[in-house]
């Protein structure tokens, strides 16, 4: 009997320290952002390809363009060095590279996240839930919920059509990601005013990569 009883309090040991480090959480939006610096600026990325040899990661053009070298820190683990390896040429998103062998002891257990498809994207139900992280520690998240208003164009000028939600968006927060209640990737955050955020939408930054992947 006291075996079984050391045994039961070992497991919620086990999964109360899961817990801690966010391993428990459902889904992905846990284990697929990081932290992104680029000289004196900062802001986070979404891994978005995790291959043998390297993980690549989106992030706002904006953020990198003026710094061919930067860096990246999953939660707080330490940074790693990463390149910059493809502008987007229509949209405010660029792609960063880390090698594996630089990488896996930091991301281990990184993975990219699931991506809402474009007819899910369009059909999203105005007021729905969504969610992004406004702090990320270790590789846990400090989750912030906010309200889906369109899919039309942000009240900036923008060149180009952009997802809408209303929320807190703090500056360093671009490159985020945005996420559905099933945790799947909607977009990421690239601008925002006093009460909206405004995102690339994900199903565009994925056929980005993808035109990307195949060139090289």
């Amino acid at each position: 009997m006291s075996i079984i009883v050391v045994f039961a309090i070992g497991m919620l040991f086990i999964k109360d320290a899961a817990d801690e480090i966010g391993l428990m959480q459902e889904g992905y939006r846990n284990l697929c952002q990081v932290n992104v610096y680029a000289g004196i600026k900062n802001g986070r990325g979404i891994i978005i390809g995790v291959e043998d040899d390297y993980i690549d990661i989106v992030t706002s053009k904006h953020l990198v363009s003026e710094e061919n070298k930067v860096s990246i820190e999953f939660g707080n683990k330490g940074r790693l060095d990463a390149e910059v390896v493809y502008y987007y040429p229509d949209t405010d998103a660029a792609i960063i590279r880390v090698l594996r062998e630089d990488s896996d002891f930091y991301l281990k257990g990184a993975k990219a996240p699931e991506i809402m498809s474009k007819s899910d994207y369009e059909s999203i139900p105005l007021s729905r839930s969504v969610y992004y992280a406004k702090d990320i520690y270790d590789v846990s998240l400090s989750v912030e919920e906010g309200k889906w208003l369109s899919s039309g164009e942000f009240v900036y000028e923008l060149s180009e059509d952009v997802g809408l939600f209303a929320g807190e968006v703090l500056p360093g927060m671009s490159g985020e990601g945005l996420f559905d209640e099933k945790d799947r990737l909607i977009g990421m955050i690239i601008a925002a005013n006093e009460t909206e955020g405004a995102i690339i939408p994900a199903y565009r930054i994925k056929n980005g990569y993808l035109s990307f992947q195949t060139s090289n």
